[in-house]
């Protein structure tokens, strides 16, 4: 990619960067300042696009391009990021390059994605004979919390006549056809308020939590050593949070306990959910409420969606690799639609959600090659 390209898509990511779009549930503003920008981007590039209410103040935004009757490729990529506490050094949303490296909340995950698919809508519009099938490009909410913003976008599959979708996510350019499921539960446990001085009259919600947690670590115990034909079909469990109590010189009555249960592919969440309310059952006062369950990506259609990327890196020299991951994405929004899903984007998923979060130079350009190669490639 010319020199002159490679300035184009740093500074598309530079203003991207620069955007807060922290998720609501880490006290940010979310994604309105983001879609705003592409929407006047779009605008003045003369590219139809829409929005998509999904939450209060809170929109997808996405545009089409080709002939109508053509079955298209979504490229969707999603606009909010985690928080930016403890952010390691300078401003947060100011792109800093050291070493070869743009520093940045949001410059791996995934704002490089957006902006690499962004560029590829707006270069397929201005030559729009080049493709060889329709074109959608979405831009997404909430995939940090709940991506409810994806699931909106799924119902717009036959409107918008979506036939494959390739969900950014920074993966290097390789292709992830499979991934981890994910539940995510509130366990709560419930006692009797007392005086300190005499608990002997209260009930510690604290300590029947605790003796959870006992429970908990022996059950994801199990669940890594039980035996299994590939890693992706191991579930794995995480406490990952607990509060209760109000102050020292008070029995606490209520404690809870957030449960991060991955799901192996051959997982459901129905059965974690089971085991997880009878590991409850056992403590009186112990109830488990879900906040999300999103299945694992299986990849059943996808194969021969796969090989079309794998050969557009082939043409190109780049040997990419067919992979799959533990973490979770939106292509399980697309593939529960019956539209064969991949995950792939630009920069590496190590540096994602990090205090000096970053991409690599070279990753948007070794990834907007083969998009053009993929979407202009002989079917």
């Amino acid at each position: 990619m010319s020199g002159e390209l490679e300035v184009n898509e740093l500074e598309l990511l530079r203003d991207l960067v620069a955007i807060n779009s922290v998720n609501p549930v880490y006290g940010g503003p979310g994604e309105g300042g983001v879609a705003d920008y592409l929407q006047e981007r779009l605008r003045a590039k003369g590219i139809e696009f829409q929005r998509q209410a999904v939450l209060p103040g809170r929109e997808n935004l996405y545009a089409r391009i080709g002939p109508d009757d053509a079955p298209a490729l979504l490229l969707e990529a999603h606009m909010d990021t985690v928080g930016v506490e403890g952010w390691a050094s300078g401003s947060p949303f100011d792109l800093s390059e050291r070493e070869g490296r743009f520093y940045g909340r949001g410059s791996c995950d995934t704002k490089a994605s957006l902006a690499c698919f962004l560029l590829t809508l707006e270069r397929f519009a201005e030559a729009p004979e080049r493709l060889n099938r329709a074109l959608v490009f979405a831009a997404s909410v909430d995939e940090e919390s709940e991506q409810l913003g994806a699931f909106e976008l799924a119902k717009l599959k036959e409107e918008l006549g979506i036939a494959w979708a390739i969900t950014g996510e920074p993966t290097r350019s390789d292709v992830i056809s499979r991934h981890k499921g994910v539940g995510r539960y509130l366990v709560s446990t419930s006692g009797k308020a007392a005086h300190a001085s005499t608990p002997e009259l209260g009930e510690n919600a604290i300590y029947k939590a605790a003796r959870l947690c006992g429970r908990l670590e022996q059950y994801g115990e199990s669940l890594h050593s039980k035996a299994v034909e590939e890693e992706i079909d191991r579930g794995t469990m995480n406490v990952g949070v607990i509060g209760g109590g109000i102050g020292f010189n008070i029995v606490p009555d209520r404690c809870q306990l957030d449960i991060d249960r991955r799901l192996g592919r051959r997982e459901s969440a129905e059965l974690a959910r089971s085991e997880l309310e009878a590991i409850c059952a056992a403590e009186p006062g112990a109830e488990l409420t879900v906040f999300l369950e999103r299945p694992p990506l299986v990849g059943e259609r996808s194969g021969e969606f796969v090989e079309e990327l794998l050969g557009a890196g082939d043409v190109l020299g780049f040997g990419l690799k067919e992979r799959q991951v533990p973490y979770m994405t939106n292509a399980v929004a697309y593939e529960g639609a019956g539209i064969p899903s991949v995950v792939f984007g630009p920069g590496d998923i190590a540096q994602a959600h990090k205090n000096d979060e970053f991409i690599e130079r070279g990753q948007m350009a070794r990834c907007l090659s083969v998009l053009d190669a993929f979407l202009s490639g002989d079917r």
